[in-house]
């Protein structure tokens, strides 16, 4: 009964808090607009080896990125928000990336009356992101991302950091796909309704898939080289003792990310096939022919749902609700448009 009261007070609250802001915080939607593109350190944050010349043509891709973008109904004739655009550096490509990766950051800045004074949110915005030349977007949410620095206590006896750090290295070059894929023509894939990549299909796929037996292995050899004891001793066996648990034939399938499989807890992965894929990137996409400055593959989001911006557009201009302008231009995003960035 508790529980049912507070969840009511919480609900009643909520209700009157968004009428306030409402009528206190009204948005201004006729309140010309303004773009600005930040370069926010984009080459100066990592010494990667690139030239000024590959610097500089890459930028003019980026500003290209932005004049796609840009072509949003909600940039014609821009009124009720500033959009500032901040592109950011991303580590230097390992062996399996090419190409100089960046991000950038649309951030929605909407306009709203504040006490008889214009006022407008410029901390933290509303934002679209769209990640070039690398696959954080994948990576980030399923990485096996096993961490290899050097131990700053002394170690377990017969530490080799050099065996540790390989395994690692293995293991952090797989991810599993978030979910379904719907291949959409013309270069372009989505994944579980939302994550799309605008890639070069003449290409070989930009991922591979990964054996059951190698990832499996990897993570046992990880924890087996691990720098502590206690962790190591206990991590290890328990994962061997899953491992011994499939035979040769299923540990020669393809690995998936484990969901379901009660025989693997600690591995987290299956043989058994499942709507998770694990794969790693395939260093065979990249066209080297090309300049590190080329863009050759775009990811970003955007729900296939569509309706739900259309619904998210009118409740926030009902609630006057920060984020009204960035529903705006994910409900008439034309994701097509960005293919011909791809260069070839």
């Amino acid at each position: 009964m508790c529980n049912k009261i507070k969840s009511l007070l919480l609900i009643v609250g909520l209700t009157a808090f968004h009428q306030i802001q409402a009528q206190d915080y009204p948005l201004i939607l006729d309140h010309p607009g303004t773009f600005k593109l930040i370069d926010w350190g984009v080459y100066t944050h990592w010494n990667c080896g690139f030239t000024k010349a590959e610097t500089t043509a890459n930028y003019q891709k980026i500003i290209g990125i932005t004049e796609v973008a840009r072509k949003n109904p909600v940039f014609t004739d821009q009124k009720g928000f500033d959009c500032e655009t901040y592109v950011y550096s991303k580590n230097c490509p390992d062996k399996n990336g090419y190409g100089i990766p960046s991000e950038l950051s649309f951030g929605f800045c909407d306009y709203f009356m504040n006490k008889g004074k214009v006022s407008i949110y410029r901390i933290e915005p509303p934002s679209w992101k769209v990640q070039v030349n690398h696959f954080n977007n994948f990576a980030g949410k399923g990485s096996y991302s096993y961490d290899t620095a050097k131990p700053s206590e002394k170690p377990k006896e017969g530490f080799n950091y050099e065996r540790w750090k390989i395994a690692g290295e293995k293991v952090r070059g797989c991810f599993f796909i978030p979910g379904s894929k719907e291949e959409l023509g013309n270069g372009i894939d989505r994944y579980d309704s939302e994550l799309i990549v605008v890639y070069n299909p003449e290409r070989p796929s930009y991922t591979l898939p990964v054996k059951f037996r190698e990832l499996a292995e990897g993570l046992i050899d990880y924890w087996r080289f691990h720098p502590d004891k206690l962790q190591s001793d206990m991590i290890t066996k328990m994962m061997e003792d899953e491992y011994a648990k499939f035979s040769e034939s299923e540990r020669d399938g393809w690995a998936y990310n484990n969901t379901y499989d009660e025989r693997s807890p600690t591995l987290q992965i299956t043989p058994t096939p499942g709507p998770m894929p694990v794969v790693r990137l395939n260093p065979e996409y990249w066209n080297k022919k090309l300049s590190r400055s080329a863009i050759q593959i775009l990811t970003f989001y955007r729900l296939s749902d569509t309706k739900r911006y259309t619904r998210e557009i009118e409740e926030r201009l009902k609630l006057n609700a920060n984020g009204y302008n960035l529903s705006r231009f994910l409900e008439a995003l034309n994701i097509n448009s960005f293919t011909g960035l791809i260069e070839k």
